[in-house]
């Protein structure tokens, strides 16, 4: 408790000093895996075009990390990749949306289908089908890759796949809890499946092959139309009032047309095109 406290007023001390001059400032806005990549290449686009402030993004801490470090006043921005639940505005948390990115199914380099179902999702992390000959493609054993209960591309899919929302995995069904070992298992096996939001895939090291799904092809185009339904809500978190003038400038640079140019080089939609 004591050192909640010493940590929260180092932070409102720090924010006041920051709020009555242009001081220079280094910003760490640690938090949840899915917009870590996108926004480090927007942090090395601010980086590179000021010298006053520089910003960092650091390896995910999931969006727990980012709440921890909000409320405790760690930091005084982070990043996550879900808007907020009813419980976690009431803590005197505000959400700053910067872009919305879609979740795609995605297979490994050695895979030539090109487009899957919601029927096929569910029968490949069931452990009901494990080859890719099954779905239309050359042989090879699927190595499905999956994620927590809690993972934002995971909760995307729920709410589209209803059947998602309770589903067994299969013993073969490897769960990972971070976007980076997701990336590191659909690099290592060329059979591979699994789910991610689409920016985080530019991290891949080898040629992955992004799925159709019911048809529809995960490109921003088809998530602005409606008619491509899962997607992550990229946002910025902050107490309310309270932002130095690193994270004013840096938002700023987000809602730029530079920012938003690259968003859109990543596949993700700027807030302006989904309102």
């Amino acid at each position: 408790m004591i050192n909640h406290l010493v940590g929260a007023c180092l932070f409102w001390f720090v924010a006041l000093m920051f709020a009555n001059a242009g001081f220079a400032e280094d910003l760490v806005i640690p938090g949840a895996g899915n917009p870590e990549y996108v926004l480090a290449r927007l942090a090395l686009a601010f980086n590179s075009q000021q010298s006053q402030h520089k910003v960092t993004v650091p390896i995910s801490t999931g969006t727990a990390g980012a709440l921890r470090d909000i409320v405790s006043g760690a930091a005084s921005l982070a990043r996550v990749g879900r808007l907020l639940r009813d419980d976690e505005r009431d803590r005197g948390i505000e959400f700053v949306a910067f872009g919305r990115d879609p979740v795609v199914f995605v297979a490994g380099a050695a895979v030539n289908v090109a487009s899957i179902t919601s029927s096929q999702v569910l029968g490949i992390y069931r452990g009901a089908v494990s080859d890719w000959r099954d779905l239309g493609g050359a042989y090879g054993p699927v190595r499905a890759i999956g994620r927590e209960f809690t993972d934002a591309s995971r909760v995307a899919i729920k709410r589209y796949i209803k059947d998602f929302e309770n589903i067994v995995f299969g013993d073969d069904v490897k769960v990972v809890h971070l976007d980076p070992q997701m990336i590191e298992l659909l690099d290592r096996f060329p059979t591979s499946f699994g789910f991610l939001n689409r920016s985080a895939l530019f991290a891949c090291k080898t040629k992955v092959t992004l799925l159709a799904l019911d048809g529809v092809a995960p490109t921003p185009e088809n998530l602005i139309s409606g008619s491509y339904p899962l997607f992550v809500e990229f946002g910025l978190i902050h107490r309310p009032n309270i932002l130095t003038p690193a994270a004013r400038d840096f938002i700023a640079f987000i809602r730029s047309p530079v920012g938003a140019r690259i968003l859109r080089e990543h596949g993700v939609v700027p807030p302006s095109l989904t309102q």
